[in-house]
């Protein structure tokens, strides 16, 4: 008799318990109670480091890319930096802080790109509209002459949101020798 007194207080117990859920505190349900998971769209996409992990050895002329008039110097390797401005406009959004003598020596060697150049340079994480296409411009600093482009991605964030409420995204664009890679969130 005892066990059935425990036996019913327990179903009991477990009836109140899944009554008393619903199914919007339930974390479990992947769904609003009908069993579709509910897929959120995020605003953006926002931007916290960029990778350089390829880039072209030599100019498209075959040159090397430094060329020092008061210096003989035997590697003539390119001052790289990037910068972050939407697609058609020469504006940019971000511009890093820049890599001396920069050199891919093996496959995964790479340069990280979070810091800006100066307080007017803008700052990472930067947050890009979900529908609004980018570029990140890799570019080789060369001081008091104008600056070499070395290559460039283009991304629109809808293109790569999964429809799988992710938090965190990490993106390789490659386009002909420049390899660039991003890091961040999405934000909803």
């Amino acid at each position: 008799m005892k066990n059935l007194i425990k036996l019913s207080f327990a179903i009991i117990y477990a009836a109140i318990l899944f009554t008393g859920c619903s199914s919007e505190d339930n974390p479990l349900d992947p769904g609003n109670g009908g069993g579709d998971p509910v897929i959120k769209t995020p605003r953006y996409m926002r931007v916290e480091s960029i990778t350089v992990t390829r880039f072209p050895e030599l100019k498209s002329n075959g040159d090397k890319w430094d060329f020092h008039v008061f210096t003989n110097s035997p590697t003539r390797r390119p001052d790289i930096y990037v910068e972050l401005n939407r697609n058609g406009s020469g504006d940019f959004v971000y511009r890093s802080d820049i890599r001396e003598d920069a050199i891919l020596e093996t496959a995964n060697s790479s340069y990280v790109f979070t810091e800006p150049a100066s307080s007017n340079s803008g700052s990472l994480p930067y947050n890009v509209p979900l529908t609004q296409t980018y570029n990140i411009n890799l570019m080789d600093d060369d001081g008091l002459s104008a600056d070499d482009f070395m290559g460039n991605v283009i991304f629109t964030p809808v293109n790569y949101y999964k429809n799988d409420n992710a938090i965190n995204f990490h993106e390789t664009f490659s386009n002909g020798e420049t390899t660039i890679k991003i890091d961040g969130r999405w934000i909803y």
